[in-house]
C-alpha cells in the first residue's frame, strides 16, 4: 500500500519519470495482496490487483539512493543483504524525523542528502534503538484497518513533501 501510494503521490507532485519506485519484501514471491489492501487503495483511486510481492536483493537495495520499509527489522535485513545500504534504509516514520532534523544542503544529490540523514547511525546502536515503524493493520477490524490505512497515507503525503522540498 505504502508504495502504491508514494508512486501516486510522487508521479502527482514531480512526473512520472522524476523518480523511479520499486516495492519488494522479505515474505514468499508471487502473492497477490490482501483484500482488505486492495479495497483500502480502490477507495483512494489505485488499482493494486495486479501486484504480486517480490523479493528484496542486493542488486535492488544497491541500486536505491532511498530505501523506506515498515519495519525496523526491514532495515536490519537489508543492512544484511548490503552493509553499504544501511545508510539509505530507514523506515518511513523513521526518515520522516530524520528529514525534519536533517540538512537540506546536499546541492539535489539524493543519495548524499538521505546518507546524511544516517550519518550518525551505527549498527550497534540501530538495533537497541526504538526505531518508528508503521502499524501493519493485517489482520485489523476493518475501521482499525482503514485507521491504519489512513496513518500510512498521511506519512507517504509527508514523505512527498520531504523529497519534492529536497529535489527542487
Amino acid at each position: 500500500m505504502s508504495a502504491a501510494l508514494l508512486e501516486s503521490k510522487l508521479t502527482e507532485r514531480l512526473g512520472a519519470s522524476a523518480l523511479q519506485l520499486r516495492s519488494s519484501g522479505f515474505g514468499p514471491v508471487g502473492l497477490p495482496p490482501i483484500d482488505d489492501a486492495v479495497d483500502a487503495m480502490r477507495r483512494r483511486g489505485l488499482d493494486v490487483s495486479g501486484h504480486r510481492s517480490s523479493s528484496t536483493t542486493a542488486s535492488l537495495v544497491d541500486g536505491a539512493d532511498l530505501i523506506l520499509t515498515a519495519e525496523r527489522d526491514h532495515v536490519v535485513k537489508i543492512a544484511a543483504l548490503s552493509p553499504e545500504a544501511f545508510r539509505r534504509a530507514m523506515t518511513l516514520p523513521e526518515f520522516l524525523a530524520a528529514a525534519a532534523l536533517g540538512d537540506d544542503d546536499a546541492d539535489g544529490d539524493l543519495r548524499s542528502w538521505v546518507k546524511s540523514l544516517t550519518a550518525e547511525r551505527t549498527a550497534g546502536e540501530y538495533l537497541r534503538a526504538n526505531v518508528p515503524e508503521v502499524a501493519d493493520p493485517t489482520g485489523s477490524m476493518p475501521r482499525a484497518f482503514e485507521a491504519a490505512v489512513v496513518a500510512i497515507e498521511q506519512q507517504c503525503d509527508d514523505v512527498v513533501a520531504e523529497l519534492t522540498r529536497h529535489l527542487r
